[in-house]
């Protein structure tokens, strides 16, 4: 068996040609569009911003906050976690774990729950910050748990999954996976839904356990692996599933886009994509960013191309973000943020947010767009046409 720290090495040299945005390109001198004219149909207005900390290192985490009951949940690098009111992005609490944090981060109504890179899943009170119980997992955890009220879902690098009990960390059950000799640096974030448990795999695997028992209920091939290399089979899903009605749509890296019926986990459509990004769903559109950097809008239902976009080609666009009528997509190349039209891709915006670098996917909240840069500065933004 070869170690995992060879192989994550290996994958995070990896990087270095994709760097999950544009670099494959830019290694093969691929010049990034010039950014075009357009007409100014809309406007992001930072509300306020406000600094958590020491952000993100250089290992590469793309801790996403959460936001639950008119709060926001962050943390960073150091081992600190943090929660501000939406309204005016007062503090509330600020708690330093000294923990290594890898993922993070999921809350619900009572908790706040992240994994750390020395394999444990940690539960903080939400109201304060103080800690409830810290678990022991296998392996590294480098994505935010799911969580119910009542049971937390984790995924470790090493492809074990556990189901811990929300109230006081207990394990509930377990279920191994086999992962690949190579892959992309990052795992995928459990979806929860009812009773049920979705989970993205780095061999392109979906699957779905039941979410009291860890019972197997199905499992489809998002993408196979092909090629002569280990580097061409690479098919990792680093984004997690999204959950809409009786759809789960997942992407994978030199693999597809699929919709499949979340009872019977039967594949109703398939489009071939290149993406390690987290998907969006808005206006009826499933919208994803692709490797080369091109924005696509996939119709829902039918999985026909509704619009794309090669103005960001080869600038790294990072995960899509719907908020209003609008497509928010943050760049690698110079950091702008552009807000494209939901309907056709036009642009209606662009700023540069609060901050240096954003691996951080953002989130939407009732027309208000949050943002965590890599160095810390998290910052709101309200839609205003």
């Amino acid at each position: 068996m070869i170690p995992y720290w060879s192989v994550a090495l290996t994958a995070c040299l990896l990087l270095v040609v994709s760097s999950c945005g544009s670099n494959d390109e830019k290694s093969l001198a691929a010049k990034p569009a010039e950014l075009e004219k357009y007409e100014k149909t809309a406007k992001l207005k930072r509300i306020w911003s406000s600094t958590i900390g020491e952000g993100q290192d250089r290992r590469y985490s793309r801790f996403t906050p959460a936001v639950v009951d008119g709060v926001i949940y962050s943390a960073d690098a150091e081992g600190r976690v943090f929660a501000h009111s939406l309204e005016k992005g007062r503090r509330l609490w600020r708690v330093n774990t000294k923990l290594n944090i890898g993922g993070a981060i999921a809350a619900n109504e009572t908790q706040v729950f992240f994994g750390t890179y020395d394999g444990e899943v940690v539960a903080l009170d939400s109201s304060s910050g103080e800690q409830l119980w810290k678990a022991q997992v296998s392996s590294e955890v480098v994505a935010p748990p799911a969580v119910s009220d009542e049971i937390v879902v984790a995924q470790a690098i090493d492809g074990r999954v556990v189901a811990l009990s929300a109230s006081d960390g207990g394990l509930l059950w377990s279920y191994d996976h086999p992962v690949p000799v190579l892959s992309l640096r990052g795992t995928a974030s459990p979806a929860i839904v009812t009773r049920q448990v979705i989970l993205a795999f780095d061999n392109g695997q979906l699957l779905s356990l039941g979410l009291q028992d860890g019972v197997a209920q199905w499992d489809v091939r998002v993408s196979r692996p092909q090629g002569r290399t280990e580097l061409e089979r690479i098919v990792d899903i680093d984004g997690a599933p999204l959950v809409q009605g009786a759809f789960i749509y997942a992407a994978s890296y030199q693999g597809r886009l699929v919709a499949i019926n979340r009872g019977t986990g039967r594949v109703m459509w398939t489009k071939d994509i290149n993406t390690a990004n987290r998907l969006a769903l808005g206006h009826g559109n499933i919208y994803a960013s692709d490797m080369n950097g091109k924005i696509y809008a996939f119709n829902s239902l039918t999985g026909d191309v509704v619009w794309q976009s090669e103005a960001l080609k080869n600038r790294g666009p990072r995960a899509p973000t719907v908020i209003g009528d609008y497509v928010a997509v943050i760049e690698e190349e110079d950091d702008y943020l552009h807000l494209m039209s939901s309907t056709d891709g036009t642009f209606a915006y662009r700023f540069k947010p609060a901050g240096n670098r954003f691996r951080s996917p953002s989130i939407a909240a009732d027309d208000v767009l949050y943002v965590l840069a890599d160095n810390g500065k998290l910052s709101a933004y309200s839609l205003a046409e």
